[in-house]
């Protein structure tokens, strides 16, 4: 019975030895944006809107799974999750832009924002994947845009698509829910 136990620990050894060789080799280092002259975003749908973030910032996105409320926290906080062991906050874009709502669908995701300090989801309508975007594309927001959404852009992208600022995100104190009952 020993052999088949110390045989099976073996090759779990050996496979995880393997899993974490591969990881490796496939991480790779994060670009320096600005000298390359390019962002990489991840898209995404709100409501009728386009929205990105640097993929700098996002750690992972997952179709939207059960989402607990959480009683006496702001209105654009939609729950948490559990992922993986980990209870992550869901920010509501929608309430937090003034966005009208819309259901959540098969299509909804939920983007994984993260950083040393901070990690949150934002809940979203659909993702409409992954690009490079020139960084001379990228253009300050315009004047007459004002209110929460103008505070957390970091430019607008050909007509239609506005580059929200990852970092801001992640370091705004606003988005912390530190209340007590």
């Amino acid at each position: 019975m020993e052999n088949g136990i110390d045989s099976k620990i073996g090759k779990e050894v050996k496979s995880s030895a393997i899993l974490r060789e591969r990881a490796r080799k496939l991480a790779r280092e994060a670009k320096n944006e600005e000298t390359d002259g390019f962002m990489e975003v991840v898209e995404f749908r709100i409501g009728e809107e386009q929205y990105a973030v640097g993929s700098l910032h996002v750690g992972e996105v997952f179709p939207v799974r059960e989402i607990t409320p959480v009683p006496c926290t702001p209105s654009f906080v939609a729950g948490i999750v559990n992922l993986r062991g980990r209870i992550v906050s869901i920010v509501d874009l929608k309430v937090f832009f003034d966005i009208p709502r819309t259901d959540i669908t098969g299509k909804s995701r939920i983007i994984i924002l993260r950083s040393r300090e901070m990690e949150l989801g934002i809940l979203t309508d659909a993702i409409a994947g992954v690009r490079c975007i020139p960084l001379r594309g990228i253009h300050p927001p315009l004047p007459t845009m004002t209110g929460v959404r103008a505070a957390y852009l970091l430019g607008l992208a050909g007509e239609d698509l506005v580059v929200l600022d990852g970092a801001k995100l992640l370091g705004d104190v606003s988005l912390v829910v530190n209340e007590e009952v």
